[in-house]
């Protein structure tokens, strides 16, 4: 029996670079799904570009909460309208009503943006892992079930298998990543049906690392996270934080958009 596997593209909405780079790796590879984030610059190029070209393409929500405007109006965390935080301040925040509140309304004023544009959300993840806190896993579970989402992205990678096959390529900041990120998933409700692969590379995902899991590892329904890009066409976009736009203007964006053409995808199956 062949092993079942998501091919999920975070970022879709962030650059031109992102946007294009998803549209292809569907288009001409093998990604099979997308997420959707619903407060950026480039949403709208998504909606009018990207999406309709894609049918096949499943598309989540990719919450938002580090960068981009708010869509709720009142929400407390922004700053002139603006979204500006990062993993660690919205894990230590206290989480007072106000804050509670703002959080969920910020949340589902992002998937209510895309189903007013009559998407359909396949899953529910996070930009930067933010959906694994566990307060904000807590509003995300309770949103997915008002709306009927039925898939959320679990972080639930075996530390010792993935060490096995990723640690010599994986940088201190991912071992550390993957910890805390385990560590923060106890607290949480997980189905565990969907092993994750891989933050200990995330990033910065290999094809040998990546197909040395695949092919000789246990798990047989897994998503793989990855992040392509075409790096010329976001080299004049300076509209973000310099954390992204050294993200988005990496070799790690070319890296990972040529994995989703390997041809060795074929010998899985691809998960709805």
């Amino acid at each position: 029996m062949k092993k079942k596997i998501i091919i999920n593209a975070d970022d879709l909405g962030f650059s031109l670079g992102v946007n294009e780079a998803i549209k292809n790796a569907h288009l001409d590879g093998y990604l099979s799904h997308a997420s959707l984030m619903c407060n950026t610059d480039f949403f709208d190029h998504a909606l009018k570009e990207i999406i309709p070209v894609c049918p096949d393409l499943k598309i989540g929500l990719h919450v938002n909460l580090t960068c981009g405007k708010a869509l709720y109006e009142g929400n407390v965390l922004a700053k002139d309208g603006k979204l500006n935080s990062s993993f660690v301040k919205l894990l230590l925040m206290p989480k007072k009503k106000k804050v509670l509140d703002a959080l969920e309304h910020e949340i589902e004023s992002q998937l209510l943006e895309a189903k007013k544009n009559n998407i359909f959300l396949n899953h529910i993840d996070g930009h930067e892992h933010i959906h694994i806190i566990p307060s904000i896993n807590k509003i995300v579970k309770k949103l997915a079930k008002k709306h009927s989402i039925k898939r959320i992205r679990e972080i639930n990678e075996n530390i010792i298998t993935s060490s096995k096959f990723n640690l010599r390529t994986a940088s201190l900041a991912n071992i550390i990543k993957l910890m805390l990120l385990r560590f923060l998933s106890l607290f949480n409700d997980n189905k565990n049906e969907i092993k994750f692969y891989s933050i200990l590379n995330t990033c910065e995902i290999n094809e040998e690392n990546l197909f040395n899991y695949l092919e000789k590892g246990n798990d047989d329904h897994i998503e793989i996270m990855l992040h392509p890009g075409i790096i010329e066409m976001d080299k004049n976009y300076n509209e973000l934080d310099k954390r992204f736009i050294d993200f988005l203007r990496s070799d790690f964006r070319t890296q990972e958009y040529n994995v989703c053409f390997n041809n060795k995808f074929e010998d899985y199956e691809a998960m709805v």
